[in-house]
């Protein structure tokens, strides 16, 4: 019906926004933030922990119910990727390398990539998607 169209639009805003739920790569606050102070990468990621944890319900094996779980599975391969990747950037927790972060600044950026990677996994597992992600993100 009306409400796939709406669910594969949510998945492609929740990837190409994914920063905005990170905060900017390399930088060890949140930066964006509306004129009245009210923070908006935060605003980000709870609404992005709330999808995540909404995919972990997808249910159904009807025709729908299978193409939303692919196209979830993939938007969420990619997001774990991303995080893989800006994981990568940040130099590891507490080091200074590939232009990333130092110190707590570092420490919590990595913690939150983590916190995603895992939600990604979770939901990848709960939907069936297979063994699209193995491992830890401190495997990487």
């Amino acid at each position: 019906g009306r409400a796939q169209p709406l669910a594969y639009a949510a998945l492609t805003v929740l990837v190409s926004c994914f920063f905005l739920v990170i905060g900017p790569s390399g930088v060890p606050v949140n930066v964006i933030c509306e004129e009245g102070g009210e923070d908006i990468t935060e605003q980000c990621r709870k609404s992005a922990f709330r999808m995540l944890s909404v995919m972990q319900r997808i249910g159904g094996k009807g025709k729908q119910s299978v193409a939303l779980k692919n196209e979830a599975s993939m938007a969420l391969t990619k997001i774990a990727t991303l995080c893989k990747n800006e994981s990568l950037q940040q130099g590891g927790v507490g080091g200074v390398g590939g232009g990333g972060i130092a110190g707590l600044a570092a420490k919590r950026k990595k913690g939150l990539l983590k916190e995603i990677w895992d939600a990604c996994t979770r939901a990848i597992n709960a939907i069936g998607g297979g063994s699209a992600q193995t491992g830890t993100l401190s495997q990487v």
